[in-house]
């Protein structure tokens, strides 16, 4: 367990600009959450996640740290108590981090393997992020003038699994994403993907995109980009490029498509989606 029991130095201590806080720890894994029953599925999550990875560094923040049983709070090594104005509240106490290289995690993920190795990246990277299943909103570029200025490809990037190390360029940006978050509160009703996309954008982060693999989501998630196409727009999701190995005889020398509307019924029809 690491040492905590000077409770009032140690949150003197992460409220302090990244570049002059001490750190508990080299690397740990953060969670935040908001209200009793998102504690409790942080709870769970954390029980995921030793498992797999029974050596690494917890801490948990929570406005209801007293609802947590005794046993399941041994999980966690920093247990901290805090007053958030929102359900968001990742937004405020994200750069609070206790540790130099954090990896942020939401209370309803769960981890199945060693994750670790992330951190290695950190190396590297000053942020890591995975692709959401919105890249450009229709709905929020009528609102939000810098969300719409950043072209598709720079796509929404899920804000429930993101690591970072601690360096002015981090700070920079998770400063700009809480900027942006309250500046644009209301047109979004307290939604923080959007300023999240923004402030990458508007940042000079080295960013680095996982694989899909460190970021499951369910069919509900997707199908639900279907479901609100028109908040979305037409182009949302649509292919750009396929890439593939379509013809196995080319391999011998021989290709037999002569048509383009045929290659492009070809490679729709073996195309995968994730």
């Amino acid at each position: 367990m690491l040492d905590t029991s000077n409770k009032q130095a140690f949150v003197d201590n992460i409220g302090k600009k990244m570049s002059e806080r001490e750190y508990v720890a080299e690397e740990g894994f953060f969670y935040i959450a908001f209200g009793e029953a998102f504690t409790a599925e942080a709870i769970l999550s954390i029980e995921s996640l030793k498992k797999h990875n029974p050596n690494c560094n917890v801490a948990l923040y929570t406005d209801a740290p007293q609802n947590i049983d005794k046993e399941k709070a041994s999980l966690v090594d920093i247990l901290l108590g805090i007053q958030p104005n929102h359900i968001r509240a990742k937004v405020d106490y994200i750069s609070h981090s206790p540790f130099r290289k954090t990896l942020y995690l939401d209370s309803d993920t769960v981890i199945v393997r060693n994750i670790e190795d992330i951190f290695t990246c950190l190396d590297r990277f000053d942020v890591l992020v995975t692709h959401d299943y919105a890249r450009k909103r229709k709905k929020y570029s009528s609102l939000v003038p810098e969300y719409e200025e950043i072209p598709y490809s720079f796509s929404e990037v899920n804000g429930g699994v993101m690591a970072y190390v601690a360096n002015e360029k981090t700070e920079k940006f998770l400063d700009l994403w809480k900027e942006y978050f309250y500046k644009y509160f209301q047109q979004t009703n307290g939604w923080d993907q959007v300023s999240l996309r923004v402030s990458l954008w508007k940042s000079n982060v080295s960013i680095n995109h996982m694989p899909f693999e460190y970021n499951i989501r369910s069919h509900a998630n997707r199908e639900k980009q279907d479901r609100f196409h028109h908040e979305f727009g037409d182009d949302h999701l649509a292919p750009r490029i396929y890439h593939m190995h379509y013809d196995n005889e080319i391999h011998q020398g021989v290709f037999k498509i002569t048509d383009l509307g045929e290659l492009e019924k070809i490679v729709k029809e073996k195309a995968v989606w994730y």
